[in-house]
């Protein structure tokens, strides 16, 4: 049985089962780099499992439910494909282009569900790209210990599963998926403009069932 009151935040940056391409970054209670490493996909839940028992959040960029549609994109993927974010390269790469990874991850999400982990509650997806992108740097990377990008990767990870335990990340997304993003303050000025704007010229047909609370305190 999980320890409800844990002292473990875990990220991965998801890659290939077959290869060594999944970065793990694994944070203790007083927010030091306990493990940061380059693994095998495969390996992953012999990797974390030491500490799941005392793991409060586990956050993963990697797609954790399935899409529908055209490049089986969930509807903040389709949001994050607007123009704002084409032209800063921060778009979501389709679902439906690398569907073995998108299997991998929902094979990940039953397994942790099975050990007591609730997605979206205290499993949840994150975008770490975008996180580089409309974060004040310091906050996520400064004095990193990690030296790969995709190590760099799950350290961002990491500290959004630290932030979510704190209260101070928001969402993104509808029933196909959600996404967690670090609050308000924690964003460069110009992304908080950037990302109201494109919020506000939404297609409000297309885009009515899209919830977010991006913009509450």
């Amino acid at each position: 049985m999980r320890n409800n009151g844990g002292k473990f935040f875990i990220g991965i940056d998801l890659g290939w089962k077959e290869k060594e391409t999944t970065g793990v970054c694994i944070l203790g209670a007083k927010k030091y780099c306990k493990y940061c490493k380059d693994i095998f996909g495969k390996n992953i839940l012999k990797t974390i499992n030491p500490y799941l028992e005392n793991t409060k959040v586990i956050a993963i960029d990697a797609p954790l439910t399935r899409g529908r549609g055209k490049g089986r994109f969930r509807l903040y993927e389709k949001f994050l494909s607007t123009k704002i974010f084409r032209q800063e390269k921060v778009t979501p790469i389709p679902p439906a282009l690398m569907p073995k990874l998108c299997d991998f991850a929902r094979e990940i999400v039953e397994k942790l569900e099975k050990r007591g982990f609730v997605r979206d509650l205290n499993l949840i997806e994150t975008f770490s790209t975008l996180i580089k992108k409309i974060s004040k740097e310091e906050i996520f990377l400064k004095d990193s210990p990690c030296q790969t990008e995709n190590q760099k990767s799950a350290l961002i990870c990491a500290k959004i599963a630290l932030l979510h335990s704190e209260f101070k990340t928001r969402y993104l997304g509808y029933k196909d998926g959600f996404l967690f993003l670090p609050s308000l303050s924690f964003w460069k000025m110009e992304w908080r403009q950037k990302f109201y704007q494109a919020w506000k010229g939404r297609p409000g047909l297309k885009y009515h069932h899209l919830i977010t609370n991006v913009f509450i305190k």
